[in-house]
Order: structure tokens, then sequence, then C-alpha cells
């Protein structure tokens, strides 16, 4: 291929060890192009193709869109313009409401739909507006979730951590050692000792938990995880029908745009766009719950509260929004921020933008879990980087964590990119790599394979796709691969060459060895290379909330009759935790931080606002 596209106390090890655990991850199906959705800048959330209200839903060989079959969809750049880190400022209240209720939520995805149904049954009217054409958010596109104790089917196995019965305190005690202190113990404790309960309530409400599978997952020693991927929907389409049982009223392709505050300072309403157009009013008699995600599609708030992420992730996969707008709407009411610079990643992120490419892709596009194998991977130093081992073997759910501090060692070298690099023979080389988890290349055999697009369910379509967009970059030589990658002369070659001898000698020399199995010589022609970094799927920055679920005041009060869930809300996991946390992360797993947010936030919002209401 020619080079004309050149571009310049316990421990977490040891709890993991010693027991079984609950683990979460993340999977989601793939992506295409962004042309595949035109549609006008500023319109947020319209997946129509004319940039019409009504969405189209064409075949799943053609597109990634969101359905009602089950389809997926692909982020749209243009339909996200979102790069804006200034608060918006709330509104008066208006002279007539165009909407009534008690609780307004933002957002329908597994937050925003535990938040809505909850405080439906304990007694509020609710309104719940979504800027897609669908409930379900990014938990749609979830393959598990798990709890670390207190969901009954765990007791019924008698699983806790760290020690069964299950004890919140303990559990309490472990975290914060763990985050060195720098968490509220309170929420903390909220979240250990109402997890469980929230699962069990949701299991009331029609979703069907199945133990031993997912979305509740004991992993034992010795245990293989295989990929589950958008179980979640399940769940969400449970919630969603439980909510509209109890009366919640569902506003798609109706996203927020500021929040009402009155002239006490108490919030009572939210301006939103019905079809992207009409300015309407909501009345919220009691609260609004602020539950559209965090900011992990805008660059300006990355690059101001999370840092770490903007310059060491190289994408991200949270194509269903994440653009901070409730975030911002927050700060504009004098809300906190707490968990600056705390976000998650996974390992991995291929690094489409370089090369004029989108930053939002779903995570199993095949380029992305071909980025993921134990392939020679160097800094643009030329010195090797380590990798993480993802095979549970004696380690039970230990290999979890490798998702996340591979991560870290990617995103943190110069530059903030890594360098994968490989021959013509790499494809002989996966099955012995045996990686688990989310680094499994998706098959045509994968469980609910039908909602993946028809031309993402062979992986070597999405590396195909790497390649002819030159983010996968085939040369015929080293040389030519080496500049165009961006390294000096002789940095590549150079590390290839002693990475060679090793393999020639069936032993590495490197401090953090690969297993003799795994080291395979670069020596066929064409050669490969991709610039990669973390992968991002969660922050941990957000609005400062008390174990109530209030929007807290920079003043250090809660502002009154707002509330707000995870991701918008932050602070769980304390300052500076950017490769992801033992709780709040993999081990509690995102999607059920927001079922278990949700949860407390319909809860304590009819609790405190609506007296004498709680069912």
């Amino acid at each position: 291929m020619s080079n004309e596209n050149t571009r310049g106390s316990l421990s977490r090890r040891d709890f993991l060890t010693a027991a079984a655990t609950a683990v979460g991850a993340t999977a989601a199906a793939a992506a295409v192009p962004a042309t595949a959705f035109a549609t006008a800048p500023g319109v947020i959330g319209d997946w129509a193709a004319d940039g019409s209200a009504q969405v189209g839903v064409p075949a799943s060989a053609e597109t990634n869109a969101s359905a009602a079959d089950g389809t997926y969809r692909d982020h749209n750049a243009a339909a996200f313009p979102a790069n804006d880190a200034t608060p918006i400022p709330p509104r008066d209240v208006p002279a007539t409401w165009d909407y009534e209720c008690d609780v307004c939520v933002v957002g329908a995805g597994g937050g925003g739909l535990n938040a809505a149904a909850r405080a439906a049954e304990l007694g509020a009217d609710v309104i719940c507006v979504e800027a897609l054409g669908l409930h379900g958010g990014n938990a749609q596109s979830a393959g598990m979730c798990g709890i670390l104790g207190g969901y009954s089917g765990q007791n019924k196995k008698h699983f806790a951590f760290p020690s069964y019965p299950f004890d919140p305190q303990a559990l309490t005690d472990w975290a914060m050692d763990e985050y060195h202190y720098a968490a509220d113990p309170k929420l903390i404790y909220r979240i250990a000792s109402e997890g469980g309960k929230s699962l069990d309530w949701m299991a009331d409400c029609g979703v069907r938990w199945r133990l031993g599978e997912v979305p509740v997952y004991v992993a034992p020693k010795n245990a293989t995880l295989d990929h589950h991927v958008l179980k979640m929907k399940d769940a969400t389409d449970a919630m969603f029908a439980f909510g509209q049982k109890r009366g919640v009223r569902y506003k798609f392709q109706c996203p927020a745009a500021a929040l009402v505050r009155d002239e006490t300072g108490r919030i009572v309403g939210l301006v939103a766009k019905e079809d992207f157009d009409r300015e309407v009013y909501i009345h919220a008699k009691a609260a609004v719950i602020l539950t559209a995600g965090g900011f992990c599609n805008n660059k300006a708030l990355l690059e101001k509260y999370i840092p770490t992420a903007a310059m060491g992730c190289a994408s991200s996969y949270l194509v269903g929004g994440e653009t901070g707008e409730c975030f911002r709407m927050g700060l504009g009411v004098g809300a906190d921020v707490s968990g600056f610079n705390s976000s998650a990643s996974f390992d991995g992120g291929v690094d489409w933008q370089a090369e004029g490419g989108q930053w939002a892709r779903f995570l199993y596009d095949g380029m992305t879990q071909l980025s993921r194998q134990p392939w020679l991977t160097i800094d643009r130093c030329g010195n090797r980087l380590r990798y993480m081992d993802s095979r549970v073997g004696e380690d039970g759910a230990n290999a979890i964590y490798a998702l996340g501090d591979l991560a870290t060692i990617q995103m943190t070298p110069p530059g903030h990119r890594s360098y994968i690099i490989f021959d013509a023979n790499y494809e002989d080389h996966l099955a012995g790599f045996a990686q688990e988890h989310c680094r499994k290349l998706i098959t045509p055999d994968l469980e609910q394979i039908d909602k993946v697009p028809e031309h993402y369910r062979d992986w070597h379509h999405g590396v195909q796709d790497a390649i002819d967009a030159d983010v996968l970059k085939r040369r015929d030589t080293l040389e030519e691969l080496e500049a165009d990658l961006g390294f000096a002369p002789g940095v590549l070659t150079e590390a290839v060459a002693k990475w060679n001898e090793c393999c020639e000698r069936g032993e590495d020399d490197f401090m953090y060895p690969m297993p003799p199995e795994w080291l395979h010589a670069i020596t066929t022609p064409p050669f490969y290379g991709c610039r990669i970094g973390g992968n991002l799927y969660g922050t941990k920055a957000g609005l400062l909330i008390n174990d109530e679920m209030q929007v807290i005041s920079t003043k250090g009060t809660p502002i009154p009759g707002l509330y707000a869930g995870w991701h918008t809300a932050g602070g769980a996991c304390g300052e500076n935790s950017y490769i992801g946390d033992p709780i709040l992360g993999s081990l509690l797993g995102d999607v059920s931080l927001a079922f278990c947010g949700g949860y407390l936030c319909g809860t304590f919002a009819v609790q405190n606002e609506m007296e004498g209401k709680v069912a």
C-alpha cells in the first residue's frame, strides 16, 4: 500500500485473587460513518436523514439506526454540537406553563427510566424528556451490571464482599481506602446499602435478572466470562414499560435547554425543545432530576474538568449523547463540582480523529478489539509498554482490572499515545492470545448478534474500514510505517528489531515480559501500525451531590428542587481517578450505578419534596 496518506489495607488485588466478584462491563455494537446520518448542525439527537422530527429506521445492514427492533445507531457529530464549557443560565418563571407535573426527569437512559418509574410509583406525576428518538440511552448498549452484595440472588449464593453476610459499612471502609479517602463516605455508604435494593426493586418492576448470566454476575475463580452484548436493552425496555403503566409521560426528541428558577432560588421547571424546535416550559412543582449523562463527547468540558481524559483518550464509545447539557445547566444555577479529573476508560481507544475520523464510536467495531490484543506496543520514543492480560485463569475477576489498568499505561506515555505494531500474520495469533471480556473479537455466533448491524457481525469488516481510512496503517516496509506513524527515523525499526530478537530466543527480556506463546516476530509484509490511547466510557467528574442525590451549591447547601443521578453527578470516587474505580466502575458497573442513582433520585425527590406521598 502506498504512503500517500502520510500524517505526521485489603488491596483490590488481594480481594480479587481471593474472592468471587460481581462484575460490570460494557459491551456494544459498532459504528458506521457519520455521513450516514446527515443532519443540520445544531440539532441534538435527530437521527433522521432529512432533519425532520420523524426518525426513519434503515435496515441494520445499512446503518446503526436505533429502533425498537434492536438495531443501533452511530453518533453523528453534526447532531451533537458539544464543544462548550460555559454554564447554561436558568430562565425566569414564565407567565404560563406548557406542561404541569410534580417531577420532571431529564434523560430516558438507565438512570432516567428508573428515576421516572420510582417517582411515579411513589405517587408523583412525572414527565421525562429525552433528546433521542427512543428510551434506553447508553444503557441500551451495555452488556453487564453487577453489585458487590446485598442483592437477593447473591444472598442466596451467600456472596458478599468483603465477607458474607453483606455489610455496607465494611464495603465503604474498603472503598474509602482504595480511593485514598478522596471521596464522600456517606455517598459511598448509600450506594453500597441501596445497590442491591435497587436491583431487587427493578425485578419487582418486571426486569428479569438472571443470576449466573447477566446482568447480575457472580464470578468465581476459574470462571470464564463470555460477553453478553446488548442485554441491558431488556432491562431498559422493562423499566420503560413499567413507567408507562405508572403514568410517566415520555417526550422523545425533546432535549433539555435550561432550568427554570423562581425568585426564591428554587428550581421549579425545565425548558425543553419539543421536536428539537419549539421551546416548551414544563412546570415541575416538586423537583427536576438530571440524569442525561456526563460529558464524554464535549471536548471543552473534558479539557476543563478532566484534562487527563482530554489528553489521553483517543476515543469515546458513548455514542448516545453524553454532551454535558445537564452538567452545564447545573453550573448555571450555582452548583458545585466534585470528582475533578476523574473518569473511566478502557484500553485500546483507536485514534480515528488523527486521520479525520470521529471521536465517538461504539466499542465493538472490530478494529477496537484488534487494538486491544498483546501486540508489540511502544511509545513515541520506542520504549516498550506493558500489557495487562484479561484472561481469567486463576485470578478470577481480577482480569477485569486489566481493562482499566492498561488504559492508564496507554494514556500516560509522552504524547499521550501508544502505538501497536504487527505484521501480515496477525490473524494467526488471535486465538492464542485468548483475551476475554470486551477484548473478544465480535463473531457471528455472539449472543444477540442479530442486534449488531450486519456489516459488523464479521470483525474483519471493522478492521478493513480502519485500513481504508488509514487509521490502521498498512505499509510495505517498516521504514514507510515508521515515517507515516510520525516516528523519528530509526525509532520504530530498532524497536521491532529488538522485539524480533526476543521472539527468536523465545524469551522476552522486557521488565514485564510477554509469555513465550505471545512472542511473534514482525517480519512478513505488509506491516501494520495504529495510534491508540484510552477509550473513554464514563465521566466521574460531575455536579456535587449529597447522599440523598440533592445537587449542592458552591455555598455548600442543597439547591432546592434539584437532584442529579449518574453520570451527571460526580465525586463518588474522589479526585484524580482517571482509569476507573473499583466500586463505581468495573465492579459495580457504570450501568448499575446509573440504575441505582435513578432509583435513589426518584425516591428522595418524592420523599423530600412531596411530603405524605411516599408509598
